[in-house]
C-alpha cells in the first residue's frame, strides 16, 4: 500500500480520512503544491475536489493525465459540498470522463457520518489500485 495524493479545501480532510482508512493521505492546497506532490512517485490514488485551489480540478486532471510517472494512476474527482446545481452536477461528470478521470463522486450523496463513510469508502476504494 501506497499513499493518496488528496487535492482539495483543508475542511474536506475529515471526510477523506473517513473514507480512505488505512492509507497515509497527502494533503495539498494549490496547483504548486501538487505540482510538487507529482514528483513523488507511488499514488495508489489521486482524489481532486471540485473547489481545489480555485476551482482548478480539470487542470489537475489534464496535468496528471500528461505526467510520464502518474498519467495511468486513478483520479477520482470529489464534489463535498453544496454550490452546483443537478444539472451542472452532471456536466461535471461529462467532462470528468471526457479528460480520463476515474469517477467522479458527488458527496453529498453519502451521509457524514458512520454509515455513509462506510458507503463512501466502498465507492472509493474500488476504483483505488492497491
Amino acid at each position: 500500500m501506497d499513499k493518496i495524493l488528496v487535492a482539495d479545501l483543508p475542511s474536506m480532510d475529515a471526510r477523506y480520512s473517513a473514507a480512505f482508512t488505512g492509507w497515509p493521505l497527502v494533503f495539498v492546497r494549490s496547483m504548486e503544491e501538487a505540482s510538487a506532490a507529482l514528483e513523488v512517485p507511488h499514488y495508489d490514488a489521486i482524489a481532486i475536489g471540485v473547489y481545489f485551489d480555485d476551482s482548478q480540478m480539470f487542470d489537475l486532471v489534464r496535468a496528471i493525465r500528461s505526467h510520464e510517472v502518474h498519467n495511468e494512476v486513478p483520479v477520482l474527482c470529489v464534489r463535498g459540498g453544496p454550490g452546483f446545481a443537478a444539472v451542472t452536477t452532471r456536466t461535471l461528470e461529462i467532462a470528468v470522463q471526457a479528460l480520463s478521470a476515474d469517477c467522479f463522486v458527488d458527496l453529498l450523496q453519502f451521509q457524514d457520518e458512520k454509515s455513509g463513510d462506510a458507503a463512501l469508502r466502498a465507492a472509493l476504494q474500488r476504483y483505488v489500485k492497491a
